[in-house]
């Protein structure tokens, strides 16, 4: 599989990980529904502050994460892009890793399809640093 399409794939399912959260910052309504599953029916101001930050500061590295995804797009040499995609391949691990230790520990986290488009974004990467073509 070409690599190039391997990225392109990975920026669209980062994407749609991090869509929740964008969607939280300009809806109060969705917002609430999202803190009311970590923190009850009645949460604290202060846990909405701190969900406010939380959604600004992942939603702005998920936009990060995407634009070096999409930078590395304009590289040709496949030991580059290789590379590069193992190294994705580490970030989107460690990028899943919390959400895979909240479903072992029964804590709360995130909607089972954003876990799984993690896991299969960290299986694309990897294969392209293994067998990825251009």
């Amino acid at each position: 599989m070409n690599i190039k399409t391997i990225f392109k794939i990975n920026m669209a399912l980062i994407f749609l990980q991090g869509l929740p959260l964008f969607i939280s910052l300009f809806s109060p309504e969705f917002k609430m529904m999202i803190i009311s599953d970590a923190f009850g029916k009645n949460p604290s101001a202060d846990a909405i502050v701190m969900f406010d930050q939380f959604a600004l500061v992942v939603g702005l590295v998920v936009l990060g994460i995407i634009t070096l995804i999409y930078g590395a797009l304009s590289f040709n040499d496949v030991a580059v892009l290789r590379r590069i995609s193992l190294l994705l391949f580490a970030l989107a691990g460690f990028f899943a890793l919390p959400d895979l230790i909240s479903v072992l520990e029964g804590s709360p986290t995130a909607p089972l399809p954003v876990i799984l488009m993690g896991l299969i974004s960290m299986g694309l990467f990897y294969y392209g640093a293994k067998k990825g073509t251009v």
